[in-house]
C-alpha cells in the first residue's frame, strides 16, 4: 500500500520543510481528539505522523519523491486506484508497491514510529484524565461531606420544631 503523504499534509510536492511542518502543526491540531468528540482519530493522527516522518527527514523524503514520481506517472494512466475510502476525507491508501527497498524500510519504520507516538499520546491522555477526574473528586469530597453533615443538621433542626 503507498500512501500520499503530500495529500495526507494537504502540502505540494515542492513544499519547503517549514511549510511542511506548519501543516503537520495545523493537522494534528485539526485532528486532536479533544477538537473530535466521538470520533476514532487514531489512524488519521498516524497517517500524520507517519507523514511527517518521512516528508521531514533529507534522505527519506528524496527516496520517497523518487517514488512518488513515478507513482504520479502510473496514476495519470489510472492504473491505480485508492482503498478504503474514508468517511473523513477522500481517501489517500493506493494499491501500489514501492519498488526502492530502503524507502519501503523507511515507510514501516514511520509507521511503527507513528503507532508508537499516538499509543504513548492515547495514554499519557488517559493517565491525565484520571488524575484530573481524582483530583475532582478529591476537591469535591469535602463538599459532599460538608453538604451532607448540614442536611442532617437541618434535618435535626427541623425534627426538633
Amino acid at each position: 500500500m503507498f500512501k500520499d503523504y503530500y495529500q495526507i499534509l494537504g502540502v505540494s510536492f515542492s513544499a519547503p520543510k517549514e511549510e511542511i511542518k506548519k501543516a503537520y502543526r495545523k493537522k494534528s491540531l485539526e485532528w486532536h481528539p479533544d477538537k473530535n468528540p466521538g470520533v476514532d482519530v487514531t489512524e488519521m493522527m498516524q497517517d500524520i505522523n507517519e507523514s511527517y516522518k518521512i516528508l521531514n527527514d533529507d534522505i527519506s523524503r528524496a527516496r520517497y519523491n523518487k517514488e512518488y514520481q513515478l507513482f504520479t506517472k502510473q496514476c495519470e494512466n489510472s492504473k491505480f486506484k485508492r482503498q478504503r475510502p474514508r468517511p473523513q476525507s477522500e481517501s489517500w491508501n493506493y494499491d501500489y508497491d514501492v519498488y526502492d527497498e530502503n524507502l519501503r524500510d523507511d515507510i514501516n519504520k514511520a509507521r511503527v514510529y507513528a503507532k508508537d507516538m499516538v499509543d504513548e499520546f492515547f495514554k499519557s491522555l488517559k493517565d491525565t484524565s484520571k488524575v484530573a477526574a481524582e483530583g475532582a473528586w478529591d476537591g469535591a469530597y469535602g463538599y459532599i461531606i460538608g453538604g451532607i453533615i448540614a442536611t442532617i443538621i437541618f434535618a435535626l433542626v427541623r425534627a426538633c420544631h
